[in-house]
């Protein structure tokens, strides 16, 4: 979730100065990211509010190759909350913590990140991760652009490497590429895993996207995935801009916690399959379908299914601060 609010903050300075016709490309915006999502399976439903604070300052509306200052900061709050539960002794009450703060000065990038997914997050090394990184931009081409460096993180890192045990602090690289043409863009972020969304057809109004992100190495069923079929309701060059769209699509999604003091086990994870509807007007997306498929997985091993249901999805930005 914390992934598509990050998107969706990248739209507040797309819509909000639209409006009011600022002449400046480096904007100040502070805004309130909110959302929920509500799935309704056969014996159980789960609730997931969430809400938080960020702000951006920089230069926007620029192709990527050519930013020289750009600041976005965030912080997440997003509770868990189980009706039912596969066995007794585990937890309905699940805490979400992502902080995130990207900097970019010129071809220098600077990351740090926290994320906690835990019935007592920040308890343990393996209830939480925390890193810092920096990068260079090494290839700055008008449509392509590829960012190398490190980063130092501290956690639990055993189900990332494969192993039953792992030192506390981990360094990793730091891969940024991104690429823009006039049919595909895609960027590539690696971090502690790596995370891949792709636009066929970026700048028509029938497009196709794709999201592809990966967090432990277990089999292909981590792999958290998300394909959709948009139709944009104004062509980019519109006085509206790139404001709106409807679109159909699949996703696979793994929602996991860590488990303190290894009750029942290190982790349990929610895994479903879905088809689903959406409508995005840029700083407010809704998304609702049909969950074809769910699984609960206790330590990486398999439950039983939960069978089918369905589930809505609703995020979105509120600009309190805009100069």
């Amino acid at each position: 979730m914390l992934i598509l609010f990050i998107a969706l903050s990248m739209c507040i300075v797309a819509t909000v100065p639209a409006q009011e016709e600022e002449q400046t490309n480096e904007p100040f915006v502070i805004f309130l990211p909110i959302g929920y999502d509500f799935i309704r399976l056969e014996n159980n439903n789960m609730h997931r509010p969430a809400a938080g604070i960020g702000f951006m300052y920089g230069e926007q509306d620029i192709p990527f190759t050519q930013i020289e200052r750009r600041f976005l900061g965030m912080a997440m709050y997003m509770p868990a909350i189980f009706t039912e539960m596969p066995q007794d002794g585990l937890p309905r009450l699940f805490h979400e913590i992502g902080g995130l703060f990207d900097g970019r000065l010129g071809r220098h990038q600077i990351l740090a990140i926290l994320q906690s997914n835990s019935d007592r997050p920040l308890s343990g090394l393996n209830t939480f991760q925390v890193g810092a990184g920096w990068g260079y931009e090494l290839i700055r081409h008008p449509n392509v652009s590829l960012i190398l460096g490190a980063v130092l993180a501290v956690g639990d890192f055993s189900d990332t490497l494969r192993t039953e045990n792992s030192t506390p602090v981990m360094p990793f690289p730091l891969i940024r590429f991104c690429i823009d043409t006039e049919w595909f863009a895609s960027s590539l972020d690696f971090i502690t895993g790596p995370n891949f969304e792709f636009t066929i057809a970026p700048k028509e109004r029938v497009r196709f996207t794709g999201d592809m992100r990966i967090e432990t190495y277990r089999s292909i069923a981590d792999l958290n995935c998300e394909f959709a079929l948009w139709y944009r309701l104004f062509r980019p060059d519109h006085k509206f801009g790139d404001f709106a769209g409807v679109g159909l699509g699949f996703k696979n999604e793994l929602v996991g916690f860590y488990l303190s003091n290894n009750i029942q086990g290190d982790t349990f994870e929610l895994q479903q399959n879905s088809i689903f509807a959406a409508i995005d007007f840029s700083i407010l997306q809704i998304q609702g379908g049909w969950v074809i498929d769910s699984n609960y997985l206790l330590d990486g091993k398999r439950l039983g299914s939960i069978g089918g249901g369905f589930f809505l999805t609703i995020q979105g930005m509120i600009p309190i601060i805009h100069r």
